[in-house]
């Protein structure tokens, strides 16, 4: 017989695959609309990270799409519309700064820059150098709180909006 890991997700005692099928039967709240129309790419090699990252979004209205790790992150930006990519900084194979180099490099974003934030269990001023050197465009600490997302969120968000206004 398998062995099941248990998490605390949404205050609930649950397990991976109990967690991934609660996401869909959510019901939306009146804060679901401050990130309507907003495709976010969650790049990290936690499923329960995917999963936390994905509930806190999607409670806000993100439409949410999760890569296991930069290599898969890659094609998932490639395939779609994404407007705003969380990158994990610390996983195995292809870090996340490589990863955020990889997407930058696309054509794609070259003719459509988007914001990528860093999105990792390090400190800011573990990371600092990396997120400079590597030009992200904003740090997001695990764990976080749905206000510390949402502010750092909105933030990056409107100074792209303020870059197109100036262009």
């Amino acid at each position: 017989m398998g062995m099941r890991s248990y998490y605390l997700i949404d205050n609930k005692i649950q397990s991976l695959e109990e967690a991934e099928m609660g996401y869909s039967k959510e019901k939306k709240t009146k804060s679901a609309s401050i990130l309507s129309d907003q495709n976010v790419l969650i790049v990290d090699d936690s499923p329960i990270n995917l999963i936390v990252a994905e509930k806190t979004l999607s409670k806000f209205g993100a439409n949410c799409f999760r890569a296991i790790s930069a290599k898969d992150g890659l094609k998932v930006f490639n395939q779609n519309k994404i407007d705003l990519v969380l990158m994990d900084l610390h996983m195995p194979v292809i870090d996340g700064f490589k990863g955020t180099d990889l997407i930058r490099e696309t054509e794609k974003f070259r003719n459509n820059p988007i914001p990528i934030m860093a999105y990792t269990t390090f400190s800011y001023d573990e990371v600092m150098d990396g997120i400079k050197r590597h030009k992200l465009d904003g740090y997001i600490g695990k764990p976080f709180t749905q206000a510390q997302v949402i502010g750092s969120i909105f933030e990056v968000l409107s100074l792209k909006q303020r870059k197109f206004k100036q262009a």
